[in-house]
């Protein structure tokens, strides 16, 4: 499984690993909300104003929580402060995929514009999802969050769909994920 996220990042220039905080180790107090912002596009915002260093981006993204049990909100999350930040849809983009095998041996890795490459399966499932008469797709990444597929991905994506008893289904990793 790791031979695909390597061949996925050096696809596309990246590394394997991007680090996170252990954040579901840590329980501090909330600490109110910070005027961030996540827009649909990917894009950070602070006050308004987009945020130009990718660094600091990417930082934030490594203490970077959803609230997946309770009301779904996003958190930046230290040892000892639980800030609020506003989500439009999620957290991350995937920005690429790459297929390996076929049929039931059909192994799907996501690449995302911020957290990595993940592979579709167990512990990164993907969910489906039909609005405004837009098809869409999202995989789980870590903490409640996830990386929404663009437009063409899901289009991709329909390229490995097989037919199941009247019904699609993706597999990846062993798993079978209902269109």
């Amino acid at each position: 499984m790791s031979d695909i996220l390597a061949e996925l990042a050096t696809k596309i220039g990246e590394e394997t690993d991007i680090g996170y905080a252990p954040v579901e180790r840590w329980s501090p107090e909330h600490c109110g909300e910070l005027d961030i912002e996540i827009k649909a596009n990917g894009d950070w915002f602070y006050m308004g104003t987009p945020i130009k260093r990718q660094k600091l981006v990417k930082l934030f993204t490594t203490v970077l929580w959803r609230d997946a049990q309770g009301d779904g909100s996003h958190y930046l999350i230290t040892p000892v402060e639980k800030i609020k930040i506003k989500v439009a849809d999620t957290a991350f983009i995937a920005t690429d995929i790459l297929v390996a095998g076929t049929g039931a041996k059909q192994t799907i890795a996501v690449q995302t514009n911020l957290a990595g490459q993940v592979v579709i399966g167990t512990e990164h499932k993907i969910r489906f999802s039909h609005q405004d008469d837009q098809f869409m797709a999202y995989v789980g990444i870590r903490y409640g969050l996830e990386a929404k597929l663009t437009r063409s991905l899901c289009y991709q994506l329909a390229d490995y769909m097989v037919e199941r008893d009247g019904k699609f289904v993706l597999i990846s990793d062993n798993c079978e994920f209902a269109v």
